[in-house]
């Protein structure tokens, strides 16, 4: 539970009452110190065991608190290399229905004929699993969030559905430009790692204001928000026991696959998983490019290798700069000047 702000109103009114001066002043704050401490270590426990919680889908642990201070992601990595780095330790961690049947049904899918996709998702995530995390957790959203990445798309960015949700996080084009992403025939920023996290942040943030719930933004997530308000407005009884089991089968084994790969992933070598060794942020030049200039031109004036440039600008869908609007192209480090030297060149001729 969160520190009680009543019992610090009861302490000033006592503290008023019976001392006063400057030691008794600072007797009384000490005192309430010993009040107020515990109970703030206390608020950080997490309880994942909550029968029927997905049932309702309204946790105690779904209320936010917007002020995050930007810490370290990841623990050390440990001493022997073939362990691979240490689980991500998230904040604002969400209360886990791990008596559900469905989050059961697909621990135990994960742990055995799911193991072999998951260890490779495991592995593609290396790459920007960390900032994803960050990037969320700045935006005011659980960290661990990012486990519906590795339902939606297993970390491959390039990875379509027959609906034309793309990207990482699987995003219909419509939502995509919504949340502010470039989706068009030269550019689709939902293949790109940080800017498609950037604009998921927001949506999730955005479903999470508009039910009040972790749970019932991820159902959202998937299924729209018209069947989840729906099956809401059915079925609202009172606050904590909302929405009966009314949910959509679709969303209910959604919700269930994210919360199992989110179990999973707070504590990896429990179900037999190695955490790999996350890979530092790439580093990049960036420049605003104008013209519609090709990415073999760009890698013949740096010298590095076309697929380098595509690397490092997985938004781009063609291999040529859009022709009418500008694109921000990261270059590999220290390539900068040469750029800057073709580039004038180029554009003076």
């Amino acid at each position: 539970m969160a520190p009680d702000s009543s019992l610090y109103g009861l302490h000033a009114a006592r503290t008023e009452a019976s001392f006063s001066g400057f030691s008794a002043k600072l007797a009384v704050l000490f005192l309430i110190s010993q009040v107020i401490f515990p109970f703030a270590a206390m608020a950080g426990s997490t309880n994942t065991g909550i029968p029927g919680a997905l049932a309702s889908l309204s946790l105690p642990s779904d209320s936010f608190n917007g002020e995050i201070s930007p810490e370290n992601l990841t623990r050390p990595a440990p001493a022997n290399p073939a362990e691979g780095t240490a689980a991500v330790l998230w904040r604002n961690r969400i209360q886990i229905p791990i008596r559900e049947p469905l989050v059961k049904k697909y621990i135990r899918f994960y742990e055995g004929a799911g193991r072999k996709s998951f260890s490779a998702s495991l592995e593609k995530a290396a790459k920007c699993l960390p900032q994803m995390t960050e990037i969320l957790q700045s935006q005011g959203v659980p960290g661990e969030l990012v486990s519906i990445v590795f339902v939606e798309s297993g970390f491959r960015g390039s990875s379509e559905s027959y609906r034309g949700a793309g990207g990482y996080w699987q995003m219909l084009p419509a939502t995509a430009r919504l949340m502010g992403l470039r989706v068009n025939r030269w550019v689709d920023e939902r293949l790109d790692p940080i800017k498609s996290t950037k604009a998921a942040a927001k949506y999730l943030r955005r479903l999470h204001d508009q039910y009040d719930s972790w749970l019932l933004a991820i159902a959202a997530y998937n299924a729209g928000t018209r069947l989840i308000c729906d099956a809401a407005g059915r079925c609202r009884v009172e606050d904590g026991k909302l929405y009966g089991r009314r949910l959509p089968a679709c969303s209910a084994v959604y919700v269930s696959k994210v919360m199992a790969a989110m179990n999973i992933l707070r504590d990896p070598e429990k179900y037999g998983f190695r955490f790999p060794h996350f890979c530092r942020p790439t580093d990049y030049d960036p420049v605003l490019v104008t013209t519609n200039l090709s990415l073999e031109k760009v890698a013949q004036w740096v010298d590095v290798p076309v697929s380098r440039l595509k690397e490092l600008n997985p938004s781009l869908r063609q291999n040529t700069m859009p022709p009418s609007s500008g694109f921000a192209l990261r270059l590999p480090p220290g390539t900068r000047e040469k750029f800057d030297l073709a580039y004038e060149v180029y554009s003076g001729r």
